[in-house]
């Protein structure tokens, strides 16, 4: 049976990915912060744990977790994300200090504490969320669109250090998501349906549906899928 790591899973894309694998019968240790994760019915091959990523030491407890638990790890899946919203002429750096840590500093902690664990794999994979803001940018986003783009850049160079260990490594760039992030602007998410050419938001569901496909390609990495109808 497949392990896999998601952080971030307590709601919206993260809590759709780890029930799309837990669903075809993979362990899901799936990592939370601040809101519990609720999903019933897989009591056996759901681990839950709370962990701040911005804080090495809780990294560190989920690395011990696999290392006693499992002793390997098939998937990781870095969802776990923040976005504050502002004009940069006032952005307080606390916010930037913030979305920097949660969105890139934390998964460089999490890859670096898992890489030993996905070594030990027949068919590891990484598979990071990015957004169509940091290829593209978005007027109040400073932090965020630097992060996501940053997010890219690590990506790509780690799809070429890790290749020689077999580690695939992919971004998956959902589009705007009718989730409880994507409510907290909703200027953003009415410009992101008009700006559809379908007239909507991107799918949760389908953003999942699509990473547990690639969790079981063998050949591709170095890759960035993006899931809009925005042109």
């Amino acid at each position: 049976m497949p392990i896999a790591l998601v952080t971030g899973a307590s709601g919206g894309l993260g809590k759709e990915i780890a029930l799309a694998l837990l669903n075809e019968s993979t362990d899901v240790i799936a990592t939370y912060n601040t809101n519990k994760i609720s999903i019933e019915g897989y009591e056996k091959t759901l681990h839950t744990l709370k962990a701040d990523l911005r804080n090495k030491t809780d990294v560190t407890k989920i690395a011990d977790y696999v290392r006693k638990k499992f002793g390997k790890l098939d998937y990781l899946i870095n969802s776990a994300g923040v976005s504050r919203d502002g004009l940069i002429v006032n952005y307080p750096e606390s916010n930037w200090d913030e979305v920097i840590a949660v969105n890139l500093t934390g998964v460089f902690y999490v890859i670096r504490e898992m890489v030993p664990f996905l070594i030990n794999s027949d068919n590891p994979h990484i598979i990071n969320i990015s957004s169509r803001s940091g290829i593209r940018g978005s007027a109040g986003q400073c932090a965020y669109s630097a992060s996501k783009a940053a997010l890219i850049g690590l990506s790509m160079s780690l799809s070429k250090e890790l290749s020689e260990f077999n580690i695939k490594v992919n971004t998956i760039l959902p589009g705007f998501l009718n989730t409880a992030m994507g409510h907290l602007n909703e200027t953003a998410l009415k410009r992101a349906e008009t700006e559809s050419v379908l007239g909507t938001l991107s799918s949760t569901k389908e953003a999942a549906m699509l990473i547990a496909t690639i969790l079981k390609t063998t050949r591709v990495t170095g890759q960035f899928f993006t899931l809009d109808s925005r042109l």
